[in-house]
């Protein structure tokens, strides 16, 4: 989707000088999902400026590195309004341009998995919708680049757009996802034979399938740094299951209750894929009582073998990639990549260096989620912000504020909190969070313009 200008209005007869100023740097999903949060739930009219440097809206970003194909997510569980639980459903099967290429059974229809495709056209008719509905709010999209944020001297933030302009904002959402980077995936040339995959995530396994799907490849060698890769989600949701029994406070601990409950599950056919959901709505629990040192061990250990059991492959592409496992046509290796030429790469597999040739080399390595770029670190300079202590976002509380802030109004969303927050690079985690910082943000607002009226009675 392409926007129709750079500089948009809803509404450019308001007096925007007298307006709330929102920024929100970002318009992948984290950032449009933001929009849509502040207009459903801010009740005063607002200006709000939406920045990114690609014209394209690209509503994967932010919820995989970088966008999929695959959404993780089954239907039942996407919906842009958490009071909505099932607004994403029927709108599918009132869409004329999708109801007849899904499910035609309801039932069924709330179990699938759709393309990612399909997600961004509704994402983007909410928010148009949203829009409409907020003839108060004025709304610009800029393509400047964020490259600062520091405090401004009379309150809030000054957002700095490349070296010289620098403008003020009450409040400012980073909605940068895994980091505002140009991702290239070249076109296999017309010779290409073989491929290698870098990443042992969802993405990786969806790029390898999409290869093999291309006359041009024979062949994928998957390089997963851990050796694992993405489980299967069940047939159908199972929901969370939660035991009764307390959790253990260590990760030791955590974990042997985790595997014992799932094999528990597995025997009494019930699968651990619920045991798992409900270990998940416990983890941050568990994350805010380990010790520093158990943090770092879980990140050292434990988060690879996590991680491809709580992002889970939908069971047609689980069962496609070990197809293609069993026929060959999918390598699968254990390294770590040193180097990557245009020829192949260089990587440390058990046995030592080796070299890969391949025609076609493909990086979905999950990347931090832009804490090295020059806009985080001017927070972490100003003291607005904190790296986590896994160094793969910023420290964040439930609703997304940093809390290396003192003041009101800056929030780092979605998957720039993962090393605060498990789980909040997922779309529902994403959607909640969104609604509750649009919530405590109305809140704020309310509150000083009950402060302004006193101060111009008096």
């Amino acid at each position: 989707m392409t926007l129709l200008s750079s500089r948009s209005s809803n509404s450019e007869s308001q007096d925007a000088d007298h307006l709330a100023r929102i920024a929100i740097v970002g318009r992948g999903f984290t950032g449009i999902m933001t929009a849509i949060a502040l207009f459903k739930r801010v009740d005063q009219p607002f200006h709000l400026v939406m920045f990114d440097p690609r014209a394209k809206i690209d509503i994967g970003e932010g919820i995989s590195q970088p966008a999929s194909t695959v959404l993780t997510s089954r239907v039942r569980d996407l919906s842009v309004d958490p009071g909505l639980p099932d607004d994403f459903r029927r709108w599918l099967e009132t869409d004329d341009t999708w109801r007849d290429r899904l499910i035609s059974d309801p039932a069924g229809l709330e179990h699938a998995f759709v393309p990612g495709e399909i997600f961004s056209t509704y994402v983007y008719k909410r928010f148009a919708e949203a829009l409409t509905h907020r003839p108060d709010v004025i709304v610009q999209f800029g393509s400047d680049t964020v490259t600062a944020i520091d405090r401004h001297l009379d309150g809030g933030y000054s957002v700095f757009l490349g070296a010289e302009q620098r403008t003020r904002f009450d409040a400012v959402f980073l909605a940068t996802g895994y980091g505002m980077r140009e991702y290239s995936d070249a076109a296999p040339a017309s010779e290409t034979q073989n491929a290698v995959v870098i990443g042992g995530g969802i993405h990786a396994v969806d790029r390898a399938l999409g290869l093999l799907a291309d006359a041009k490849i024979s062949h994928v060698t998957l390089i997963s740094e851990s050796g694992f890769l993405p489980q299967s989600h069940a047939p159908a949701a199972v929901g969370s299951v939660v035991t009764d029994q307390p959790m253990p406070g260590t990760l030791r601990g955590a974990f042997r209750f985790l595997r014992e409950a799932a094999s528990r599950a597995d025997l009494e056919g019930s699968g651990w894929q619920g045991i798992m959901n409900g270990f998940r709505s416990r983890a941050r629990d568990l994350w805010a009582g380990l010790t520093p040192e158990e943090r770092a061990r879980f990140k050292r250990h434990v988060k690879a073998i996590y991680d491809s059991h709580r992002n889970r492959l939908p069971p047609e592409h689980y069962q496609r990639l070990h197809h293609a496992i069993a026929s060959g046509a999918i390598a699968v290796r254990k390294g770590k990549v040193n180097c990557i030429a245009t020829n192949g790469v260089l990587f440390s597999a058990p046995t030592g260096l080796e070299v890969l040739p391949a025609d076609l080399t493909i990086d979905c390595r999950f990347r931090p989620s832009g804490t090295d770029s020059p806009l985080v670190r001017s927070l972490i300079v100003a003291g607005l912000a904190t790296r986590d202590e896994l160094e793969i976002g910023i420290v964040v509380d439930e609703c997304g504020r940093t809390k290396a802030s003192a003041l009101h109004g800056l929030f780092a969303m979605g998957p720039l909190g993962l090393g605060s927050l498990p789980d909040i690079d997922l779309v529902p985690q994403i959607v909640l969070q969104s609604h509750a910082a649009a919530s405590l943000l109305n809140r704020w607002i309310g509150e000083v313009a009950k402060s302004a009226a006193r101060r111009r009675s008096l």
